[in-house]
């Protein structure tokens, strides 16, 4: 005995073109229904670890990543043409240089005034537990 209802379910399932429906209307049956939504969720976190790395990363760290690409970028200064050394391509290197060595001056001054936080800490600790 077959209900109105029945009828039209039946119909719905000859006629799906999800591959949700099709998985798991028929008891699993169908084709199988593979989600991109985990790669999604992993591709958008290593973006944003990038971000977070890139913004949050220490002097010290900026003056190191700034220094090599300075040396990366003289080295291929030094197989172009004498032309092409007056270029954009070298006042943009001298750039990159001055800001790594901003980067190292205020990382040498975050060590340096933690070094004198430390050694302040240490003077009362001595002079607490002597």
């Amino acid at each position: 005995m077959s209900s109105p209802f029945q009828k039209v379910f039946t119909e719905k399932k000859t006629r799906a073109t999800s591959p949700v429906l099709n998985s798991y209307e028929r008891g699993g049956v169908g084709d199988i229904y593979v989600s991109n939504v985990a790669s999604i969720q992993k591709a958008v976190g290593s973006v944003q670890n990038a971000i977070n790395s890139y913004i949050n990363e220490d002097s010290q760290h900026k003056a190191d990543r700034l220094a090599d690409r300075v040396t990366r970028r003289k080295d291929r200064l030094s197989h172009k043409d004498e032309e092409d050394k007056s270029t954009r391509y070298y006042s943009v290197t001298s750039d990159i240089a001055g800001r790594a060595a901003d980067a190292q001056i205020e990382a040498d001054k975050k060590a340096t005034k933690k070094q004198t936080m430390l050694e302040k800490e240490l003077a009362r600790y001595k002079k607490k537990y002597g």
